[in-house]
Formats: C-alpha cells, structure tokens, sequence
C-alpha cells in the first residue's frame, strides 16, 4: 500500500520534476580545465529548491578553488530524519557537467536550452547526472509530502567537480569525515552502455 501511494505520489510530482531538471539545466556548471566557471550559479539555484522541500538539514562543505569567480567549488548536503539518527543512506551526485562540445552537432535544441518532449528532456548535463539528482531531491519530497519518516536518515550529497577528477568534491569530503563506515551508499552514475 505504501509502495503504490508512494510511485503515484512522485507521478503527481513529475511536473514540478520536469521543472527542476529544466531549470538546473539552463545553468552551465563547467569546470575550469573546460572554459567554464564552476558549480557556484547551479548550486544557488539547488539551494532555493532544496529550501523548499523541507529538509530537516541542509550543510554547505565548499572547496577552494582561485580559478573560479567565487573562489568556492560548492558541496551540498539535504538530509530528511529517519527512524535512526545512527544509520544513513546516502544518494551522492553531481553538480557539473561536461563541455557542450561542438555545437553544431545539438540539432534539436541548444546544450543548455532544454528541450522538453513526451518524456524526455534534452539538454546539456540531464542525463549526466541532472536526471538523477533531480530523482533524489523529489524521492525526499514524496517522502516529506505524505508524512513518512524512511528507517535511515536520508541524505544526499551533490558535489562538485565529478567530470574532472572530484578533487573538489567527494575527494574534499572525505577529508571532511562526513561518511561513516556503516553508511549505505549509492551513486546512481554508473552509465548504461545500452
């Protein structure tokens, strides 16, 4: 019964999800070694989003980095209350994106212009790794919306500097010791090669 309240609650939330993705979306967040500035612009406009789901925390672990404007490459943590304060499962992704490449070869839309179809929104950085971070950031809210406290605290880390190395993401974390050994961990960034 909670399951099947659950997947028609996200359904409900597909929409506001839709939204999100198409909004992170239009931000570039290009490392430096690529011409770009960064995760700062992106990482605002996350903050706004993850203010209005209603975490129960929210914690900022940026990076120094000179070679972009804000002197800061931005690492998020949302977490939502679970029925134990001592286990977590974390959903880690990624704020950055790679280059658009050759711009000729974006024949439906622009790298950062979303496209939105049936079901599919094309754009610059929505598969990798926008589709899953909007997917976490909306699997708390469905939890939020209908009252359910998840048995581990859920928490999601979005990081920086992924697609060039993660020295300014989950490497700076794990300086951090924010990460227990009896976490449980998912990073839904493996890639298909179907």
């Amino acid at each position: 019964m909670l399951k099947e309240t659950l997947f028609q609650e996200i359904d409900r939330l597909k929409p506001e999800m839709v939204s999100t993705l198409t909004d992170l979306t239009r931000i570039p967040a290009v490392a430096p070694e690529n011409g770009g500035d960064g995760e700062t612009q992106k990482a605002k406009k996350l903050m706004e989003i993850l203010g209005k789901i209603g975490f129960d925390k929210i914690e900022r672990f940026d990076a120094d980095d000179s070679r972009v404007s804000s002197g800061k490459r931005p690492n998020i943590m949302a977490y939502l209350n679970g029925e134990s304060e001592g286990s977590r499962l974390w959903i880690v992704t990624h704020l950055d994106v790679v280059p658009a490449g050759e711009t000729s070869a974006w024949t439906k839309t622009a790298p950062f212009n979303p496209l939105v179809t049936d079901d599919l929104v094309i754009g610059r950085g929505c598969e990798d790794n926008g589709q899953s971070l909007v997917a976490s950031i909306f699997a708390a809210a469905a939890l939020r919306n209908l009252g359910v406290k998840p048995k581990h605290t859920l928490a999601l880390a979005f990081v920086a500097d992924e697609e060039q190395g993660s020295v300014f993401g989950i490497q700076h974390l794990l300086g951090k010791e924010l990460f227990r050994k009896d976490d449980l961990v998912i990073v839904p960034d493996g890639g298909n090669a179907e």
